[in-house]
């Protein structure tokens, strides 16, 4: 219990990261098990609590789209239905877009090159940071629309 709690103390954990933290330290699955069952008695250990904060914190603060916070969670050892979950109650199709046209805007605040050069950067761009095709298309359009007003 001790180890995991020095974990947590530095900032929080899903459970399937103290669970791997703690095999790597050489502790019995058995008595991982109890110390995070113990640790959700005490609310320490909140998964979809923690998988809700961590979507809307990539989302709005490192202009992430929904693949890589996917991706992101999943190598944070959330489980996948859990990680579904929390992408389809905190995001839709307006915010992804509006997320994808922020992280544009960020990104190119001096502008991009005129055409296909320009658009094919910022495709690329977006879909590195995790945003599916539709979105990338749309947000491209209304930036460039922008830019020519």
């Amino acid at each position: 219990m001790r180890a995991a709690l020095w974990m947590l103390s530095r900032r929080s954990l899903s459970e399937g990261e103290i669970r791997e933290r703690l095999s790597k330290k050489g502790f019995p699955d058995v008595e991982a098990a109890s110390v995070i069952r113990r640790l959700r008695e005490l609310g320490l250990a909140d998964d979809p609590k923690l998988c809700d904060h961590l979507v809307r914190s990539y989302r709005e603060t490192r202009g992430y789209g929904s693949g890589k916070i996917a991706w992101t969670l999943r190598a944070r050892r959330f489980p996948p239905a859990l990680v579904e979950e929390a992408l389809r109650n905190s995001s839709s199709a307006e915010e992804e877009l509006a997320a994808a046209s922020a992280a544009l805007r960020k990104k190119f605040r001096g502008g991009l090159a005129p055409g296909r050069e320009g658009a094919a950067k910022a495709f690329r761009f977006l879909a590195g940071r995790g945003f599916p095709p539709d979105a990338c298309r749309k947000a491209i359009g209304v930036f460039f629309a922008d830019i020519q007003e």
